[in-house]
C-alpha cells in the first residue's frame, strides 16, 4: 500500500526571521502537484512553532510517512535543516529527507555530504516533487525525476533538471488549506495579514553578482513574462476574501520592466475596491527613472507603501562592473523623486566588498546613504551585503580567476554566509573589513527604521527604539567620520543576533 503521509518543514532563518516572517510560500509551491495527487501533506514551520521537535515526533508517529522535505535558503537556515533531517533519522531512520529551495538549486552536492539528506532537487520542484513522491512509493525509477540528486553506489548520482520554462502554478492550485493560521504571519509589531505572490516571473537584467542570469539561462524566449493582469487580482481576491488578506507582497525579481504591467494591475485592484496594501520587492533605479510623478501617485494612492530597491554603491565605477545601468547620480535623483511621494517608503540595498572595489569606493557609497537618508526622510537603508561570489555569475568568475577565491567546502561553512558573518579578504585590503562593520551597524540606526516600522507594543520593539534614541547621533557620527576605532557595538551586535537566534529555536 502506497504511503501518503508528507512532511514538508520551513527551518529558522537568520537574525532578519526575528522580525519579519512571511508564510512559507515556497512550500506551498512545493506541495502544489502532489496535494493535487491526493497525498496527505502536512507543514511544520519552524519559525511558528514552539517546539517543532515535538511537532514532527507527533506527525511522524500518527502515520506512515513517505518523506520529510525542507525548503533551505543559504546561510543559518542550513543549520537547522541539519538539525531537523537528524532528528527525523533519530526518529524514523527509513523515512527519506529530501532538500530543496535556493540551496539545493545551486550547490546539491554540498548537501549530499550530510548523511541524513537522502535526495536533493533543484530548480523548480513542484513537478519533481511529485515524480519523486512516485518514485518512493515504487512507481517510476529515482533516475526518471528531473532535477534530482542522490547518493547510490558512493558516489552522486545527478539528473538534468527541465527548467526551459518558468515554473507558474495557477493560483487556484497553490495549497492555501495546508497552513492553519494566517495571523502568525507578518512583520512583527504590525497588524498586517501579508500573502506574497507573484505578478511576473523571471528578471530580464544581467546584473554580474546576480545568481538570476545564471537561473534564467536554460529558459527558453523571454526572460521576463508578466502574468495576466485580471489573474493577479483574482488572486488577490481569493486571498483577501478567504484569508481576510489586507496586504499583497509582489515578490517578483522585478517588477516594472514595463510600467503598463503594473498599472494595468492597480487599476483593477481599484476597480473592483479590493482592501489591501501593496508593497513590490524588485524595483531598478532606471526603471523608476522612467516612473512620472503621476505614476508614482497613483502606486501611492493603490496603498502601495514601500518600493525595494537595488542601489547598491556609491561608485560610477562600480554601478558599471555590476551592471545596474544607473550612475550615483542617477541614485540621487530618483531618491528625490520619491521624497515627494512620502507614502511610498524607498527601501534600498547595498553591496560591499565587490572584487576591485576599494575603501575610497566603499566610503562613496557610505556618503551616498548619508545622502539619501538626508533628502528622503522616510527611506529605509538595509543593512548592506557582503558579496558573496555565486557560480555562474560573471563575478564568481573574476574572483576566481583573479584572487583564487573557494567556495564554501563544507554546509558548516554555508551556514556561515550571513549579513553579520566575517567577509572573504582575497580581494581587499583588511581594513576594510572594519569599515563593512561599521557600515552595517550604522545601517541599523541611521534612518530611524526601527521608528517607522515599529509602533513599539512588544518588549523587543520597546527596547530597539530605546537603542535607536540613544545610538543614532553616535552611529550618524562614526559612519559620516569613519571612526572604526573600538566598534565595540559591533560586538555587541553579534553577540545579539546570536543570542537571539538561539531563542528563535524551538528544538
Amino acid at each position: 500500500m502506497d504511503r501518503q503521509r508528507i512532511i514538508l518543514i520551513y527551518p529558522e532563518q537568520g537574525f532578519s526571521g526575528n522580525y519579519v516572517r512571511h508564510m512559507p510560500l515556497s512550500l506551498l509551491y512545493a506541495a502544489a502537484e502532489v496535494v493535487k495527487a491526493g497525498f496527505d501533506v502536512q507543514i511544520l514551520d519552524t519559525r511558528v512553532v514552539q517546539d517543532w521537535a515535538i511537532r514532527l515526533a507527533r506527525l511522524l508517529r500518527e502515520q506512515p510517512t513517505l518523506c520529510v522535505g525542507i525548503s533551505v535558503m543559504s546561510g543559518r537556515p542550513i543549520a537547522n535543516a541539519i538539525a531537523i533531517g537528524r532528528k527525523v533519522k533519530a526518529l524514523a531512520p527509513n523515512v527519506p529527507v529530501v532538500w530543496g529551495g535556493p540551496h539545493a538549486t545551486f550547490y546539491p552536492a554540498s548537501i549530499l555530504e550530510e548523511p541524513s539528506c537522502d535526495y536533493v532537487v533543484s530548480g523548480y520542484a513542484s513537478s519533481s516533487f511529485h515524480k519523486l513522491a512516485q518514485a518512493l512509493n515504487g512507481h517510476l525509477p529515482v533516475d526518471l525525476v528531473p532535477g534530482l540528486s542522490w547518493r547510490q553506489d558512493g558516489e552522486v548520482r545527478q539528473t538534468q533538471a527541465e527548467d526551459k520554462k518558468f515554473e507558474s502554478i495557477p493560483w487556484q492550485d497553490v495549497p492555501y488549506h495546508l497552513i492553519e493560521d494566517y495571523s502568525v504571519y507578518g512583520q512583527v509589531d504590525q497588524d498586517r495579514r501579508i500573502f506574497s505572490m507573484y505578478s511576473a516571473l523571471g528578471c530580464p537584467y544581467k546584473c554580474s553578482f546576480c545568481s538570476s542570469p545564471a537561473q534564467y539561462a536554460p529558459i527558453e524566449g523571454k526572460k521576463w513574462v508578466p502574468l495576466d493582469a485580471k489573474d493577479v487580482v483574482d488572486h488577490i481576491q481569493f486571498v483577501v476574501e478567504r484569508y481576510q488578506a489586507n496586504y499583497i507582497y509582489f515578490i517578483d525579481d522585478d517588477s516594472f520592466p514595463k510600467l503598463d504591467h503594473v498599472r494595468l494591475v492597480i487599476e483593477e485592484i481599484r476597480r473592483r475596491e479590493l482592501p489591501v496594501r501593496l508593497g513590490f520587492r524588485g524595483a531598478r533605479i532606471n526603471e523608476i527613472k522612467r516612473m512620472s510623478d503621476d505614476f508614482l501617485t497613483m502606486l501611492a494612492e493603490a496603498g502601495t507603501d514601500i518600493l525595494h530597491i537595488g542601489a547598491e554603491s556609491g561608485s560610477d565605477r562600480i554601478l558599471k562592473l555590476i551592471r545596474k545601468d544607473c550612475t550615483a547620480e542617477d541614485i540621487v535623483e530618483i531618491n528625490q523623486k520619491l521624497a515627494r511621494h512620502p507614502e511610498i517608503t524607498a527601501a534600498y540595498n547595498f553591496l560591499m566588498g565587490v572584487p576591485t572595489e576599494t575603501l575610497d569606493e566603499l566610503k562613496l557609497t557610505r556618503d551616498l546613504m548619508l545622502q539619501l537618508v538626508r533628502d528622503h526622510p522616510n527611506c529605509i537603508i538595509f543593512p548592506p551585503n557582503k558579496f558573496r561570489p555565486l557560480p555562474g555569475t560573471e563575478l564568481y568568475d573574476v574572483a576566481a580567476r583573479e584572487w583564487g577565491y573557494r567556495m564554501p567546502e563544507s554546509l558548516a561553512e554555508w551556514a556561515n554566509i550571513e549579513v553579520e558573518a566575517k567577509a572573504n579578504s582575497n580581494w581587499y585590503p583588511p581594513g576594510m573589513e572594519r569599515f563593512f562593520n561599521l557600515m552595517l551597524i550604522s545601517s541599523y540606526f541611521i534612518d530611524n527604521k526601527v521608528m517607522k516600522v515599529s509602533r513599539g507594543k512588544t518588549a523587543f520593539f520597546k527596547f530597539a527604539r530605546i537603542l535607536n534614541f540613544l545610538y543614532r547621533p553616535i552611529a550618524l557620527f562614526r559612519l559620516r567620520y569613519g571612526i572604526t576605532f573600538a566598534l565595540v557595538e559591533y560586538t555587541g551586535y553579534r553577540l545579539l543576533t546570536r543570542l537571539l537566534s538561539r531563542s528563535g529555536s524551538g528544538g
